[in-house]
């Protein structure tokens, strides 16, 4: 349980699901949230709409790893290639940051980034060298 922010176990995920050589440095915590009229016509149920998920980049691609609502990971990678995405955005903010992109056929990614995570002390480290990596800030 909680496994899915310890580096060690996103490794050996990525062995087990063949994915490229894993680099500590280039994964980050995000999670996308339901649209404001969910949380106002369902109010506090919405919050199970929460999708939570690993953000792995490299100059190929993005993966997206799936998190449960416990952090565990999940079998649930989706891989989307550097060509096939279209503005790419990174807004910091104070306590989170947004990352948001689009996806051919206008699928829209907007994660909610965390700039710490108490339980990943690896978030803010990670989020600065993927920042300069991917980022003209």
């Amino acid at each position: 349980m909680n496994d899915g922010l310890k580096l060690e176990k996103i490794k050996v995920l990525f062995e087990k699901l063949e994915l490229p050589d894993f680099n500590s440095s280039s994964v980050i915590y995000g999670s996308i949230h339901p649209k404001l009229w969910k949380f106002a016509l369902f109010q506090g149920a919405a919050v199970d709409d929460i999708k939570h998920y690993l953000i792995y980049f490299n100059s190929d691609e993005i993966i997206l790893i799936g998190l449960t609502l416990t952090a565990d990971l999940t079998n649930n990678v989706i891989r989307i290639p550097m060509t096939s995405i279209s503005n790419l955005k990174f807004k910091k903010g104070w306590i989170t940051s947004k990352l948001e992109f689009t996806m051919a056929g206008n699928k829209r990614y907007p994660f909610i980034v965390p700039n710490f995570v108490i339980t990943a002390k690896w978030q803010k480290p990670n989020l600065t060298n993927i920042v300069t990596t991917y980022f003209n800030q």
